[in-house]
C-alpha cells in the first residue's frame, strides 16, 4: 500500500480535517432566521465558504472514485463510510441544483449537518470509537427494557402509597396573581 505511506496522501488528509473544522466553524455561525435572503456580507461569506467546502468535498470523492473505482468489493462504494460521504456529496449536489432552479427546500440544507462526520473516516481512532458504539446498539434495547420495567414498577409503588394523598392540593390561590 504505496498511497497511505505517500507525504501528499498525508497532506491530502490534513488539508481535508483542516475544512471539516472549517465546515464545522460556518456550521455554527450561519443563522437562517437573520437573514433569509442572504443579503448581508455576513451571510455572502458564509455561502462562499460553503460552496468552498462543497466543491473540495466533490473532487475529493471524484479523486477517490478514480483512484479506487467505482463498483466493487475494495472500490469507493464498498465501503460504508465513503458511502455516507458520497451520499452528503449528492445531498449537496440536489442542494445547489435546486438553489438554482429557485427551489428552496430546507430539508435538504439540514443535510450539511452531516459533512463533520466525514472527519470519522479521516481519525482511524474515531473510526473505530463509532464502529463500537454502533455495534453495541442492540444491546442498549435490553438496558432500556429494564430501565422501563423499574420505572413502571417503581410507578406502580408510588400510585398505592400515595393514593389520593395529593388530591385537589395543587390550585392556586384566590387572589393569585402572576
Amino acid at each position: 500500500m504505496l498511497l497511505n505511506s505517500s507525504p501528499v496522501h498525508t497532506w491530502f488528509e490534513r488539508i481535508s480535517i483542516m475544512v471539516i473544522l472549517l465546515n464545522c466553524v460556518t456550521l455554527g455561525m450561519y443563522q437562517p432566521c437573520e437573514n433569509i435572503d442572504c443579503t448581508s456580507d455576513r451571510c455572502q461569506i458564509l455561502q462562499a465558504f460553503d460552496a468552498f467546502i462543497y466543491i473540495f468535498f466533490a473532487l475529493e470523492m471524484v479523486v477517490k472514485m478514480v483512484a479506487l473505482g467505482i463498483f466493487g468489493r475494495r472500490c469507493y462504494l464498498g465501503d460504508t463510510w465513503n458511502r455516507l460521504d458520497f451520499f452528503i456529496v449528492m445531498a449537496g449536489m440536489v442542494e445547489y441544483s435546486l438553489d438554482l432552479q429557485n427551489i428552496n427546500l430546507s430539508a435538504i440544507r439540514t443535510v450539511r449537518v452531516l459533512r463533520p462526520l466525514k472527519a470519522i473516516n479521516r481519525v482511524p481512532s474515531m473510526r473505530i470509537l463509532v464502529n463500537l458504539l454502533l455495534d453495541t446498539l442492540p444491546m442498549l434495547g435490553n438496558v432500556l427494557l429494564l430501565c422501563f420495567f423499574v420505572f413502571f414498577i417503581f410507578g406502580i409503588i408510588g400510585v398505592q402509597l400515595w393514593a389520593g394523598l395529593l388530591r385537589n392540593r395543587c390550585y392556586p390561590e384566590e387572589n393569585f396573581t402572576l
